[in-house]
């Protein structure tokens, strides 16, 4: 498992720099935010999704910022909290790199299985961790 999940990752976050210039981990607060209603969402909840410390994910908005990809804004109903959320541009440099992210887990992950494997796997994973495959929410 651990091996797949590294090649797999490695590889996304190759194809996505070369490809896009965004980072596996930038493409995580992204995917993240466009789930959003309005795509955005405060910071504190940002780095609570993406696993974050509240240093990493100031730090990775703060890249995000810098290439336009996301702005922030005060929070109307917590003055004392901003919210991230996508730029246009942002949303358009996504869309961009999903199609990279989508075509390279299908080569990686499923290209080399059937619908049964695929549902074998699913059940696995949920047999293993209850919700990992069927809850709606990330992280569990």
């Amino acid at each position: 498992m651990l091996r797949v999940y590294s090649t797999v990752v490695r590889e996304l976050d190759r194809r996505l720099q070369r490809d896009h210039g965004i980072s596996l981990d930038s493409y995580g607060v992204l995917i993240t935010l466009i789930t959003q209603p309005g795509s955005q969402l405060t910071i504190g909840q940002l780095g609570e999704r993406r696993v974050l410390t509240p240093s990493g994910i100031s730090r990775a908005v703060d890249k995000l910022a810098k290439e336009q990809l996301v702005a922030r804004t005060a929070n109307p109903a917590d003055g004392r909290s901003l919210l991230v959320g996508l730029t246009p541009y942002g949303v358009q440099r996504l869309r961009e790199a999903q199609v990279t992210h989508h075509s390279t887990v299908r080569e990686l992950l499923f290209d080399n299985l059937d619908q049964h494997h695929i549902k074998t796997l699913g059940d696995i994973w949920e047999k293993a961790i209850p919700g990992s495959v069927s809850s709606p929410i990330w992280p569990l």
